[in-house]
């Protein structure tokens, strides 16, 4: 067994072997980085604000420089002009309809030259009930070398469907579809303005969401150069090493850059919303909006029977089902047999030179009719009427398990984004809080810096937070007023259509 001494003396010839090696090895110290450490040791002038320059506009601007300019709204109301003139060409059906012919001509047949001419004017009308009456007075008149003739006759037709053709419902089928075409034009106006306030709205809160996130990234800038002006004067004053600084002065040019970014969106849903609105796009526009929010009635037993009586695809469907019910009685009545009750007659005179005048008078009546024996094509008429209109009725109950589910979606989001808003602003309130104790305790000595920066990104979280949940809130509420088809209603539109 070896003694104490040798042990303690082979220990000691062993650690100074090692602060040997340890003296000829040279660890790598990094310089320092001058650059940073002289400026995060200086106060700083405080970055200067934004100021957003041009016309501030209220959404409820907006809306009505959108209704005045927009080109989708432009192009809607210039549809209604040809679909009007459709409507009035149809209800044009039992109206008197008159007309002028007529013919001069001159011809040389040997030694022989005539001249003809024909006037005949007429008036042609039909009833609701089918009848169709004709009364025309031709009058011709020729002239030769030798003589003239002159011919006047008044001629009268009258016809009376008995079956096919007959009644005042299959005749006022035609004019009804128009109307209840006109009425389904109509809903699409509304929904194409509806839908062109609903973007303008959307383009308005997106530029007014960049400016709002320009402020917060201003915001985090100045609280960030407020912080690199503390460290310096903790820096000046030996509390605080100069390299502990950096990653603070970091953080802040993150944020300068975030300023840029924020400038950039501003930029591009200005140019987006004045797109929508047909305005200059060199126009500088501000947009301004309250953001004071309020809570709304979510109950489904009232928004879904109000959205199935404002929506225009389901009351348009409505009347497309009653379009093609029309089309089943036309339909059904094009299965009878065709018989009608006609008269007809000509009275005149007819006069030729050196000859007494001779009367015409022509009068006939009776009944005529057509039985078809196989003709299938009248028959698919009506199958095709039925498929038509088995198939609307369908498509009118997918309509409405659209509408309700839109409409349950939307009504839980709005209430999500609601309860998601009062957690915002809670947090929010509670980041800014801890920020104002931390600082207080790194003046104190208490806190580092590090500490400080990790609760400055949690405020700024916080605030894009509770800036998303704001205007997603508010978007929240669109969508819903535009599925339940109140959105005219809401901003008090009233279409001239």
């Amino acid at each position: 067994m070896k003694s104490p001494q040798l042990s303690f003396m082979a220990f000691s010839c062993v650690l100074a072997m090692t602060y040997s090696a340890a003296a000829e090895t040279k660890i790598p110290i990094p310089p320092p980085r001058p650059d940073y450490i002289p400026q995060a040791a200086a106060l700083r002038p405080m970055t200067q604000r934004t100021r957003l320059e041009g016309a501030q506009m209220t959404l409820a601007d907006a809306i009505f420089l959108g209704l005045r300019n927009n080109r989708s709204i432009r192009s809607a109301y210039i549809e209604r002009v040809a679909q009007k003139f459709d409507l009035r060409v149809a209800e044009d059906r039992f109206r008197p309809q008159f007309s002028v012919s007529g013919e001069i001509a001159r011809q040389r047949i040997g030694d022989v030259t005539s001249t003809t001419i024909d006037v005949s004017p007429g008036v042609s009308l039909k009833t609701k009930t089918g009848a169709i009456f004709d009364f025309g007075w031709s009058n011709s008149a020729s002239i030769e070398d030798g003589g003239r003739t002159l011919t006047s006759a008044a001629e009268v037709s009258l016809e009376q469907p008995l079956l096919r053709g007959a009644g005042v419902k299959v005749n006022m089928a035609p004019v009804q579809q128009a109307r209840l075409g006109e009425k389904i034009n109509q809903l699409r106006l509304n929904a194409t303005v509806a839908e062109t306030i609903g973007s303008i709205i959307f383009a308005h809160r997106e530029l007014l969401l960049a400016q709002e996130e320009l402020k917060l990234a201003e915001d985090a800038v100045s609280r960030g150069e407020e912080l690199l002006n503390n460290n310096a004067a903790l820096i000046v004053s030996g509390r605080m090493a100069a390299m502990d600084a950096v990653q603070t002065e970091a953080d802040v040019e993150s944020q300068r850059l975030r300023v840029l970014r924020a400038r950039q969106q501003i930029e591009a849903a200005r140019l987006s919303l004045l797109n929508l609105l047909s305005l200059d796009l060199g126009t500088n526009i501000v947009a301004k909006e309250g953001l004071a929010l309020k809570r709304i009635d979510t109950n489904l037993d009232r928004l879904i029977p109000l959205a199935l009586s404002k929506r225009q695809d389901y009351q348009g469907q409505l009347y497309v089902i009653e379009q093609n019910r029309l089309g089943i009685t036309v339909a059904k009545n094009e299965q009878l047999w065709d018989i009608s009750l006609f008269a007809r007659g000509r009275l005149g005179g007819e006069f030729a030179s050196g000859t007494s005048t001779q009367p015409i008078s022509d009068i006939s009546g009776g009944l005529r009719f057509t039985f078809p024996i196989n003709d299938l094509s009248r028959q698919q008429q009506l199958v095709q009427a039925d498929t038509t209109y088995r198939g609307s009725e369908l498509q009118l109950e997918e309509i409405r398990a659209g509408v309700e589910t839109q409409i349950r979606v939307s009504a839980a989001e709005v209430r999500l984004l609601w309860q998601q808003l009062a957690s915002a602003e809670k947090s929010r309130d509670l980041a800014a809080r801890a920020i104002d104790i931390e600082k207080v305790k790194l003046n104190a000595g208490r806190s580092t810096t590090f500490q400080v920066r990790s609760l400055e990104d949690n405020l700024r979280n916080a605030e894009n937070q509770l800036l998303a949940a704001r205007i997603g809130y508010l978007n929240a509420l669109t969508r819903l007023d535009l599925q339940l088809g109140t959105t005219l209603d809401t901003w008090r539109v009233h279409l001239k259509s």
